[in-house]
Formats: C-alpha cells, sequence, structure tokens
C-alpha cells in the first residue's frame, strides 16, 4: 500500500467544461441530428453537430442522483457528441488511468462534496477537492483492464439479449399481427390478472425476492429482502407469468418471470401479475405486452396529471384487444421463442453474476488488498 498515494482528483484529470455548449429544447429541434448531446445522466437528444471528439468521462453536476446514486454519476462517453452544462466533461492526465477513475467515482461516497439539498450539485470546486487514492500508473492500468473485460463481458451479453428480444418481436408482429386475419379478441379472454395479495412483514425474519420497479430498472434483478424491511402488501408472483407497470407506461416495464421463480417471491403492487389461463399463451402475452402497439395504447390510457406518476388502470390490461393466435402458429412459435427466452434468462444470470464479481472485486482492487499481476 506504500505505493498508493492520495491526490486531488483536480490533479489527475483535465477538466474541458468551458467548452460545454447547453442548447435549449426549442433549439435542439431545429438541429435534429445523428450526434448523441449529453445531460448529467446520458444522452437526452441527438442533434446535427459535435463538441467532442474522443474518449471522455462525464460527471453528473446536478441533480437527485447526486444524493440517490440510483444510477452512476459518472459514465465514460467515446466518439463525437455535444455536452450541456449538466455534465463536467473530463479526460485523464498522465497520472491516472481514465477508466479507474470512471469506477472510483461511481464507488465512493461523494456527500462531502454535494451542496445544496433542494438541488444537489457538485460544482468544479468540489469536483476537483474529491480525494482518491491511486497506484502507480502501471497498476492502475492493470486494475481498469481487469474490471472493463467484465464490463465488456456484461456489454455483450446485454446486446445479445436486445437483438433475441427484438427477434422475438419480429416473429410475433410477422405471425400474429401481419399475417393473421382471425378476429380480434380481449386479453381478457386468454388470460387473467393473478393479484394475490400477501404481507411479507408478518414474516419477518423470513427472506423474500421482491420484485420491485427499481428492481426491474436495477437489470431487472429481485431484490432479497426480509420480511421486516417490506413495509406494505404486495402481490405474490408465482411461476409463468408476465408483471406488467401500470406506472408511467410511457416506459415500458414488462419483466417475464419463468418457471425458475424462487419461493417468496413478491412483486410491488405498481406491478399487475398478467396470468394465461393457458401455457400455451405464455410468450405471446409476453411479446404482445411489449409490442409497440400496446406500448403506444397504454401511453394514451393514463390517469393522473403528473407526468411521473401516470398510471394505467389495470382492468385495462385485460381489455387490450388483439388478433387471436393461430393454433399451428402458436406451436411454431413456441418452438422457436421457448430457447431462445432461456438463454436470454441464461445471459442474464450470467451478467448479474459478472456484476456481482465486479463490484466484489471493485473495493478489493482500488483499496490494494487484492493485487493484480501487471
Amino acid at each position: 500500500m506504500s505505493e498508493w498515494r492520495e491526490y486531488n482528483l483536480g490533479s489527475v484529470i483535465d477538466i474541458h467544461d468551458s467548452k460545454r455548449i447547453p442548447l435549449s429544447t426549442m433549439q435542439r429541434e431545429k438541429r435534429k441530428g445523428v450526434y448523441p448531446y449529453y445531460g448529467a445522466q446520458g444522452i437526452i437528444d441527438y442533434i446535427d453537430d459535435y463538441i467532442f471528439d474522443g474518449s471522455y468521462l462525464l460527471i453528473a453536476e446536478d441533480g437527485e442522483n447526486l444524493k440517490s446514486r440510483q444510477s452512476n454519476v459518472a459514465f465514460q462517453v467515446k466518439g463525437q457528441f455535444w455536452v450541456n452544462n449538466h455534465a463536467h466533461i473530463v479526460s485523464s492526465n498522465e497520472l491516472s488511468n481514465q477508466a479507474l477513475i470512471y469506477y472510483i467515482l461511481n464507488s465512493i461516497d461523494l456527500d462531502q462534496y454535494i451542496t445544496g439539498s433542494a438541488q444537489p450539485k457538485l460544482n468544479q470546486e468540489m469536483l476537483r477537492s474529491i480525494i482518491v487514492t491511486l497506484p502507480p500508473r502501471p497498476i492502475q492500468d492493470a486494475i481498469a483492464e481487469v474490471l472493463s473485460s467484465l464490463d465488456d463481458k456484461v456489454d455483450l451479453l446485454t446486446r445479445q439479449n436486445a437483438t433475441l428480444e427484438a427477434l422475438a418481436q419480429t416473429y410475433y408482429r410477422q405471425w400474429f399481427i401481419e399475417d393473421n386475419d382471425n378476429n380480434t379478441i380481449p386479453v381478457s379472454q386468454i388470460a387473467t390478472l393473478e393479484n394475490n395479495s400477501i404481507n411479507p412483514a408478518r414474516q419477518p425474519l423470513e427472506p423474500f425476492y421482491h420484485y420491485s420497479i427499481p428492481a426491474f430498472d436495477n437489470a431487472q434483478t429481485p431484490a432479497v429482502e426480509l420480511g421486516k424491511t417490506i413495509l406494505s402488501n404486495k402481490f405474490i408472483v408465482p411461476p409463468n407469468v408476465i408483471l406488467v407497470s401500470k406506472l408511467n407506461p410511457i416506459t415500458p416495464r414488462v419483466w417475464r418471470i419463468d418457471k425458475h421463480v424462487k419461493p417468496n417471491s413478491v412483486c410491488s403492487t405498481e406491478f399487475q401479475v398478467l396470468k394465461p389461463h393457458n401455457e400455451k399463451h405464455y410468450l405471446f402475452l409476453y411479446c404482445l405486452m411489449k409490442s409497440k402497439d400496446v406500448v403506444s395504447s397504454f401511453a394514451m390510457s393514463t390517469t393522473g396529471t403528473s407526468g411521473s406518476h401516470q398510471r394505467i388502470r389495470p382492468e385495462y390490461i385485460l381489455e387490450i384487444e388483439t388478433p387471436e393466435p393461430d393454433e399451428k402458429r402458436l406451436i411454431e412459435f413456441n418452438e422457436i421463442m421457448t430457447p431462445m427466452m432461456d438463454k436470454v434468462s441464461r445471459n442474464q444470470a450470467q451478467i448479474l453474476t459478472l456484476q456481482k464479481l465486479r463490484d466484489t472485486l471493485l473495493p478489493k482492487l482500488i483499496s490494494g488488498e487484492v493485487r493484480v499481476k501487471q
């Protein structure tokens, strides 16, 4: 550890904030293009020009996420892009490995550097003052390579899953919408909402697998929580069901629960538990709920005035109409889709394993507790 030294972040990075140019929504409307326009938490638009070209680290300058840490406060960006004034843009200098700075900033407590309670802010002065502990550059490079290799594998599996999900939608649309002349039926003819309530707090020391909205957003990973920490009633999650979020349907959250669901699995009442009458409709329903037509229909059927708290009526899920699936096509569809979705599930399990390995290694590597070969 004698090789590890403390630095002010400002001494190991170069800051390029002076080159940032914010554009209003109206200005961006007139400048639509192919270049990403970044804000505090990622891409918020695409415009017709770029300011930066290369590999940089963006660090949120303001926003509630600086306190809640629901997602990373720093993210790596490569290529040609534009940045507004809600994200610091930095690059490493000769003293630091940029990827390692990314991992460190997303893992350490930044509360002492955040100002403002109503609008948390990490201003440039405080950004420069963040204390980081770094080994010599060759060791930094080796640590970053180990961590990046795990994230590269996660990224590959994530892209594989996206491709398989897109392929499933292509089959679904071709076979059950475009090439299907059957009469339409409501979803209620093939499925029901099985919202059986349970109060986990009555089993205070029992572990529960909690399918919540934050858990969905966190790589679709149910949280394992003791019953005493779950303070309200939930719905029981049985095998072979589809969880459909009624909250903010413009951001669709459709969670496929297969036959391997753990005992004591429960979900937020923001989800509706859609159960097919017959398992042959399980994957069909999953694709139906994820289809663009249904997502658009949900978005137009919301109640509530707040943009962040709009919901659909649970009954509306059963009122959705779809051409009745052809029986022969349904058999073929399940023969193709079942191994595809099994692959998606295996990939998802591997992603979670890799992320846990990375998160376990990260503090040990950056503290020097675990050494890597250079």
